[in-house]
């Protein structure tokens, strides 16, 4: 590492000293970069903007959710591929998951993939731990993961998380481990300590591929609002125009908070699917109280190129335009239908947490690949200890990404 890190300086002391006329700007993989030292140094500005809005209704209980907009994400930040094989990333979000709450640090991280098969990452970022993580959110069915995956993930993953980790992959399989914090942005969840990891493999890969996977998250120093041994789940419906989370279990005492679980994706043709179960654990003083939660999508492209496999992080990419967007020309670019169940079940003892099941339908429009319009609408029922709450909601997304 002495060594790598002696020849990043070298590279990047002769990269600064280069011509200009070596240099420039130009158009690589859909995003504007500027080339320093011959090719040595790139760098890319990350642009994205999800523009959010949500309208609640049939609610059979007062103080229930409520419409609105949201800036889901609005991020704005800088990519950099760096000599012997380093890349670094620094990103601010503007967005926010809680209406109301923008502007925060996303992503600051240095990774080095010299390895060939894998890659070293350390930093502030999002660890590739579960299927609907290991990807771009660009690719995702819905407008949001699965209550599921937010569930597990706040054991020691998700976004802006602190985390040194490997991530590594060949052909037909992939595997992550990380060791983590807490939040960069919420100093009192720095005290959290925690392992999380991912592996897969495709034991079909012809006409259907079909990828079989597990992963763990365990957070063994538990840390919350600065106080060690307090932990909790909880999770927002699949849609974020309001901050309100009925599943919710309230922080507890515990001394490990655990989600491990198995997940199964699989693509035929314009067909995709894909599945995932979690068991969520509370090492309480009292005893350990369990949890679960899973869900269940399919989609179907009817227009455009369908997903295709991305055999580096273990997902399916999002549907592409055969041919761009030119309705004069009958091409309107890529069109994707998909539906899902998801359930989660918060209740055992005293830890009552509620429990939330939804079906979502979901139409995906991409004109381009820079470019995503999704409408999303779900039935959903939350069962809590005093009483149910059925809701209907209609959900709509515009994204521009860089």
């Amino acid at each position: 590492m002495h060594r790598l890190v002696l020849s990043l300086a070298a590279a990047l002391l002769g990269a600064s000293s280069t011509a200009l006329a070596q240099d420039g700007f130009s158009w690589r993989s859909g995003a504007p970069e500027l080339s320093l030292g011959d090719g040595a140094v790139r760098l890319t500005p990350v642009l994205r903007l999800d523009a959010d809005a949500g309208s609640y209704w049939d609610q059979d209980t007062a103080e229930g959710f409520r419409s609105g907009t949201n800036i889901r994400r609005g991020r704005v930040g800088l990519e950099a591929t760096l000599p012997q094989d380093f890349e670094a990333a620094v990103v601010w979000d503007f967005g926010s998951s809680r209406p109301g709450n923008a502007g925060s640090l996303y992503e600051a991280q240095f990774a080095w993939s010299g390895l060939g098969w894998g890659t070293i990452r350390v930093g502030a970022f999002q660890p590739a731990h579960m299927l609907e993580r290991a990807g771009s959110s660009m690719d995702l069915l819905f407008m949001e993961r699965a209550a599921m995956t937010n569930l597990a993930t706040s054991v020691a993953s998700g976004d802006r998380r602190l985390a040194v980790g490997l991530e590594a992959h060949g052909a037909r399989w992939t595997a992550a481990g990380y060791l983590t914090g807490g939040d960069i942005n919420v100093p009192q969840e720095w005290g959290q300590r925690g392992v999380a990891a991912r592996v897969t493999a495709l034991p079909l890969d012809g006409a259907v591929q079909a990828q079989l996977g597990g992963n763990v998250a365990w957070q063994f120093r538990p840390g919350s609002q600065g106080s060690y041994n307090e932990a909790g789940f909880g999770d927002s419906p699949e849609l974020r125009v309001d901050s309100r989370e009925f599943l919710d279990t309230g922080t507890v005492d515990a001394d490990n908070v655990w989600a491990a679980g198995p997940e199964l994706a699989a693509g035929a043709g314009r067909f995709y699917g894909q599945a995932e179960y979690q068991w969520l654990f509370l090492d309480t003083r009292d005893g350990t109280r369990n949890g679960e939660a899973w869900y269940g999508a399919v989609s179907y492209t009817l227009l455009g190129e369908p997903r295709k496999r991305d055999a580096k992080a273990g997902v399916w990419k999002r549907p592409a335009p055969a041919n761009g967007f030119n309705p004069a020309r009958g091409e309107w670019g890529a069109l994707e239908v998909a539906g899902r169940f998801s359930s989660a079940d918060l209740r055992d003892g005293p830890v009552q947490g509620g429990a939330q099941r939804i079906w979502t339908a979901g139409l995906n429009w991409y004109p381009a690949g820079w470019m995503k319009v999704m409408l999303n609408y779900q039935n959903g029922r939350i069962e809590l200890a005093d009483e149910n709450r059925d809701f209907q909601a209609l959900g709509l997304r515009l994204t521009f990404n860089l």
